[in-house]
């Protein structure tokens, strides 16, 4: 379509052919700072996003005025004012909207998402809350115990806590774990683990990561075990429904075994990070995993998994259902188990 059937076409109104010349020369020397409307057919014209309603899109030209185009007509939206979006099932608030590789995407207070359509959208009217704070923070503290007495001594505690703070664009999250378990009043296990990561978004859904994590684990025959590494990540989801992210880095790993031996071995660390909110109730799954393979040999690698649903009781106390699960396919001893899993029924506190 040439620039004046287009003119006429999308802006509903006919102008001369003088006229029409001086809108089309306006509208390529306009700045391109502007904010920009894509249509379906390729056409795009700048100016400003005023409202979506009814089936229509409000945009306001500084060159050919207000325009009502309908929804189905517009294909992309690049926008910096901000706005409250509304679909079928959700109302995104503060919602910048920008145009990356082809694709339409929103950062709003609920996180970046995707939007395939802009027929979607039910309605859109500016939005313009104080800004959001700076710094985010939100944990978890979870606690399971066991105790049994009678033809069996048994007496088990899981320990976890994790902390995520955001500022900006950059990403702090800390991780503690300790699980000691008893039988007979004889200790079986004893562990701890303790894990910081750092990203730094820089394109989106991009983000530079590095990690650091120490150990110890007295059962797997494990003194000490410590690893720094760095790498890439990418945020695939982050919304009030879904948050769903993957890292990979390169590490350096550092152990003592009980048996008196030390190894250091360069290693891929894979990591992956995925929350369901269920409904509306506040019930959520999670899923995490992490996956260390030593570089210098393949038969060298462990997986730790951590699958379970987590449901509201009351205020910020959640019942919580998990099942834990490590492999490691070359044990510090040949004695202890490639495979250790264990379910635990417990209850966190989160903020």
């Amino acid at each position: 379509m040439n620039n004046l059937a287009f003119i006429r076409t999308h802006c509903g109104f006919h102008i001369g052919p003088l006229a029409s010349l001086v809108c089309l020369l306006l509208v390529i020397s306009w700045p391109s700072r502007a904010d920009r409307l894509y249509f379906a057919d390729g056409e795009s014209i700048t100016g400003a996003l005023v409202s979506i309603e009814a089936g229509k899109v409000k945009w306001a030209s500084e060159i050919l005025g207000d325009l009502s185009i309908d929804q189905q007509h517009v294909e992309l939206i690049d926008s910096r004012l901000s706005f409250r979006l509304n679909t079928n099932d959700e109302s995104l608030t503060n919602c910048t909207m920008s145009v990356q590789q082809g694709q339409q995407q929103l950062q709003c207070d609920q996180g970046l998402e995707s939007l395939d359509n802009w027929s979607l959208i039910i309605s859109a009217g500016a939005d313009l809350p104080e800004s959001p704070p700076q710094l985010t923070q939100k944990g978890t503290v979870s606690v399971a115990a066991e105790n049994s007495s009678g033809n069996n001594e048994i007496t088990k505690y899981n320990i976890a806590a994790r902390s995520e703070l955001r500022y900006i664009e950059s990403r702090h999250t800390f991780a503690l774990q300790y699980q000691e378990e008893s039988a007979e009043s004889k200790t079986t296990r004893n562990m701890w683990r303790g894990s910081y990561q750092y990203d730094q978004f820089f394109s989106g859904q991009w983000f530079a990561t590095g990690n650091s994590f120490y150990e110890e684990d007295e059962f797997k025959g494990i003194d000490e075990r410590s690893s720094v590494g760095l790498g890439m990540g990418y945020q695939f989801l982050e919304t009030t429904s879904f948050n769903l992210l993957g890292k990979g880095t390169v590490n350096y790993v550092d152990e003592e075994l009980s048996n008196g031996v030390s190894r250091t071995t360069p290693a891929f660390l894979w990591n992956l990070d995925f929350t369901w909110r269920v409904n509306d109730a506040g019930m959520e799954f999670f899923h995490r995993h992490v996956m260390l393979q030593a570089i210098d040999s393949g038969d060298d690698f462990e997986v730790t998994t951590l699958t379970g649903f987590r449901y509201p009781i009351n205020g910020h106390f959640n019942s919580i259902i998990q099942l834990e699960y490590d492999y490691d396919n070359l044990p510090a001893d040949d004695t202890v188990e490639k495979r250790d899993q264990k379910w635990s029924i417990g209850l966190d506190y989160n903020w």
